[in-house]
């Protein structure tokens, strides 16, 4: 969890600082990061499950350096995906040096995804940790909107990162 911390601090300091702005050769670029995430967990009357949610984000980077994000989660038959732009609360990834870092809230604790990219910007790997505070279960909400409590450790698989130019909202 201090990681974490570490890393919002981090990011509320480059949010203003001018330094921390979009590198030219990723503006009007289309970042997208897949990935798993398995938590054993109880649901609120006890039962235990393990569940895998598959998630995709799509983050944009415009011409002017501003980010847009896309989530797109499947916990088992459900399915949702949300969008948000600059400065909204579900939209919180910012340059950290030359890499995009975000966190991403949980019921309680978070996760953090950190994207890296070559010096040219034509491609990226993705990164991502879960924290929790003192061992405390996690909670999270699941896409149904019932909600979870970890058993155990929270494993994240088959994280891939891509890259297109132009905008993937399509707007």
């Amino acid at each position: 969890m201090r990681a974490i911390r570490t890393s919002l601090c981090l990011l509320a300091a480059c949010a203003a600082a001018p330094a921390c702005a979009a590198p030219a050769a990723l503006l009007n670029k289309s970042i997208i990061v897949s990935y798993a995430v398995t938590i054993p967990g109880k649901r609120a009357d006890g039962t235990q499950v393990t569940g895998t949610r598959n998630a995709t984000r799509t983050i944009y980077i415009s011409s002017a350096g501003r980010i847009f994000a896309r989530v797109s989660r499947r916990d088992g038959g459900a399915a949702e995906t949300k969008e948000a732009g600059p400065g909204e609360s579900n939209n919180n990834f910012r340059f950290v040096g030359d890499k995009l870092v975000g966190v991403m809230q949980f019921a309680s604790d978070a996760s953090q995804m950190t994207i890296s990219f070559d010096p040219s910007g034509q491609s990226c790997s993705a990164s991502i940790v879960a924290g929790r505070d003192n061992g405390r279960p996690i909670r999270w909400k699941m896409v149904d909107g019932s909600m979870r409590e970890s058993t155990g450790s929270v494993t994240i698989s088959n994280v891939s990162c891509s890259m297109a130019s132009g905008n993937a909202f399509g707007s």
